[in-house]
């Protein structure tokens, strides 16, 4: 349940169904909600907790923590600047019981600029995840205090100012520490400013039951917990190469042999049985050096870029069990079609990069005449190029530029950024490992060798995707953590299979 991923509509139909199909009190989901944000908070040492408080459900967690933290012997203060006459059901509940034990829930902003200064952490529980627009008054006034008091904010289900469904900062947003969300993760702790402004997500189960999720058909996933690594599948004892798949990597040209040489590698850290590169014969040497163990399909050239003659060609389409077609290929104007033809009469699966991009983006609609599953692994770049988007609009909104895209062509769309998002048909994946210094040249040439792997080894192409991306990720963090931000793409290759260690 953990690993779901919600949006603002589909988390309230699951709390509805919780109330009305099992029965459950939303003030139980309430109280449990504030027994999970209460654990936090007493990991991080606070003892004196202001926690301020919107008037909808989100301030009635707040005012149902207050008296967590009040009955248990904190210094809690509780600031409430909205209309107290508005205050929700469930919330006037708490917020009535924090009265009969004389606690003062005050409003005075003078006040609250004072007790903050002397505060361990805050509690934001102002805006949950209905919010949207802008925000004004005093709450614009106590948001902007709070942050820039520096202390440690804990935010109840997402920070109070950004958007649950897209992640987009309002004019002003808390920047959490910590937090803690329920039931489901939402996509404002995923993309865009949310995903900076979030801190440490922790997903909570306040008892609603699995198939109130399942019941409304969620079918967007993040890593989190051991989801994705448990996809990987292990191996037989009685196996040999050609059970690991033989992957056929189309490119390289004499400026850019480095990028067939890094998906190489890459594929064969990620467990390849065979991986054959199909090359200009110029480049064969600065290729075999650098990976010894691939063999090679030396081609012709045209325009600078490869030329692969048809017998070849056809050669190759039989024998492979995935094609990685495009790294470092060129531009020249026959690449698409070579591309066109691949994609016509291969019945095995085709991932298209880089300079293969380029050359569909002159006639996308092969996709729809292709025999087999497709994956496209597009920069923000890129997919401005295949869709006529903005760069801005594909960044702001990643999950429905992916999953149209995927929808209209019938392929999966692996959309790469900070984070990258998997599209297949109604499926999405956000995937949340890695980091700056991945922005490097060869970076996506290692995805799509790690890809290409795992579907030569028998996954499903969107699984394949997945894990391609989750794993690419770890790799980087890895390299990271031994290089900094100066790592290079060959840096990361050598984590490939520390992180496939089952």
């Amino acid at each position: 349940m953990k690993m779901f991923v919600a949006d603002s509509k589909q988390m309230k139909e699951i709390d509805k169904r919780a109330v009305s199909t099992y029965g459950i009190p939303s003030i139980i989901l309430m109280e449990n909600a504030a027994m999970s944000v209460f654990k936090y908070i007493k990991e991080c040492g606070a003892k004196k907790v202001l926690v301020v408080c919107g008037t909808g459900n989100n301030g009635g967690d707040g005012f149902a923590i207050a008296r967590l933290l009040y009955v248990n012997g904190y210094d809690v203060s509780v600031y409430c600047f909205g209309n107290l006459n508005k205050i929700s059901m469930d919330a006037k509940v708490n917020f009535e019981i924090l009265k009969n034990l004389y606690i003062n829930i005050k409003s005075d902003l003078k006040e609250f600029e004072y007790e903050i200064k002397c505060c361990d952490a805050v509690v934001d529980a102002i805006f949950g995840t209905g919010f949207k627009g802008e925000i004004s008054g005093d709450y614009y006034k106590a948001i902007k205090c709070i942050n820039e008091s520096g202390k440690y904010v804990i935010s109840v289900d997402i920070p109070s100012g950004i958007e649950s469904d897209t992640g987009k900062a309002s004019n002003i947003c808390i920047k959490a520490g910590t937090t803690v969300t329920f039931g489901c993760l939402k996509y404002g702790h995923l993309l865009n400013e949310g995903r900076c402004y979030s801190g440490r997500v922790y997903v909570e189960n306040i008892s609603i039951p699995l198939s109130c999720v399942h019941d409304e058909g969620i079918k967007s996933r993040t890593n989190y917990g051991d989801y994705p690594l448990c996809l990987i599948k292990g191996r037989e004892i009685d196996t040999n190469k050609s059970d690991y798949g033989r992957i056929f990597i189309i490119g390289g040209n004499v400026n850019m042999s480095g990028a067939v040489s890094l998906c190489a590698k890459a594929s064969l850290r990620t467990g390849s049985g065979l991986v054959s590169c199909v090359i200009p014969k110029s480049i064969v040497e600065r290729v075999g050096i650098l990976v010894p163990e691939a063999t090679y399909v030396l081609c012709d050239e045209r325009d600078g870029c490869i030329d692969i003659k048809k017998e070849q060609l056809d050669n190759i389409i039989k024998s492979a069990d995935v094609i990685a077609f495009g790294i470092g290929i060129g531009r020249a104007n026959h690449i698409i079609e070579l591309l066109e033809y691949i994609i016509k009469n291969s019945t095995k699966p085709i991932v298209i990069d880089a300079d293969g991009l380029n050359a569909l983006c002159k006639d996308k609609d092969i996709l729809k005449n292709a025999k087999s599953k497709i994956v496209i692994t597009p920069h923000p770049g890129e997919m401005s190029r295949l869709t006529g988007f903005t760069t801005k609009y594909i960044n702001e909104n990643r999950v429905k530029v992916a999953s149209d895209f995927s929808r209209e062509y019938n392929c999966v769309t692996l959309l790469k950024g900070s984070s990258t998002v998997v599209a297949y048909k109604d499926e999405i994946y956000i995937n949340t490992t890695g980091n700056p210094g991945m922005a490097t040249g060869g970076s996506g040439d290692v995805l799509t060798g790690i890809i290409a792997s795992f579907i030569g080894q028998g996954y499903d192409e969107y699984e394949a995707c997945i894990l391609g991306s989750y794993i690419h990720g770890l790799a980087g963090d890895d390299a990271y953590d031994d290089y900094g931000y100066g790592f290079t793409s060959l840096d990361m290759i050598d984590y490939i299979g520390k992180n496939l260690k089952m």
